[in-house]
């Protein structure tokens, strides 16, 4: 008994030791994704995971489990990315109305990697911009109603107090404030479901405009 209880204990702690859990994973990883998954940090989650690039896609796919999940989700922000450090590049984001920076890499095999999220309006991946001053030239007066510590009903109730915004909500109950006028939003090719009074099933509710009388 004493016998079975080292063997046990011999085990446990092999598979604490990092590199052994991640060698591990590695070898019973699909050999098709074994050298294409990598850490993401995902920025609307905030979370590290794991993820592999399509040829010719740039969108960071969802990786299977047994090849990075555990080795991710002990990362922190910081070591997320860690491996391609020295393929690195800078990028920028607009969160909320405020430019981010965050570190990336110029290693095509891993170029997904630089994003900045999804828009959880319609799902589109959000592409990063190179410098600040891209970034910084893409700010709308809307973007800083769309913080993730308002509910739903604040972004909107101060969104539509703004004569340059909408506010838009999706299928599933997501609003988003948005440029727009009381016709419909600006950017009509990024938000073409976003509709005034929408009559069918795939169309998001938009509206304009708490201070006007109607």
């Amino acid at each position: 008994m004493v016998y079975l209880i080292f063997i046990l204990l011999f085990i446990l702690f092999y598979f604490l030791n990092s590199s052994k859990l991640e060698n591990f994973i590695n070898n019973s990883c699909n050999t098709f994704f074994k050298n294409k998954t990598f850490c993401t940090f995902d920025i609307n989650s905030n979370t590290c995971k794991c993820t592999y690039q399509k040829d010719g896609v740039h969108i960071p796919y969802q990786g299977p489990a047994n090849c990075c999940n555990e080795i991710c989700r002990n990362k922190s922000k910081e070591q997320c990315n860690k491996p391609i450090e020295n393929k690195e590049g800078n990028y920028y984001c607009n969160i909320n109305g405020t430019c981010k920076e965050y570190k990336g890499t110029i290693m095509n095999s891993h170029i997904a990697a630089n994003n900045c999220g999804t828009d959880q309006l319609n799902n589109q991946l959000l592409l990063p911009f190179t410098s600040k001053q891209n970034c910084e030239g893409s700010l709308s007066p809307c973007d800083k109603f769309n913080k993730t510590n308002l509910s739903t009903d604040e972004k909107k109730s101060q969104c539509l107090k703004n004569v340059n915004c909408g506010f838009c909500t999706n299928n599933y109950g997501f609003g988003k404030c948005i440029d727009g006028t009381a016709e419909g939003p600006n950017n009509i090719v990024k938000y073409q479901q976003c509709v005034v009074n929408p009559s069918s099933g795939n169309k998001f509710k938009y509206e304009y405009g708490d201070f006007l009388f109607y």
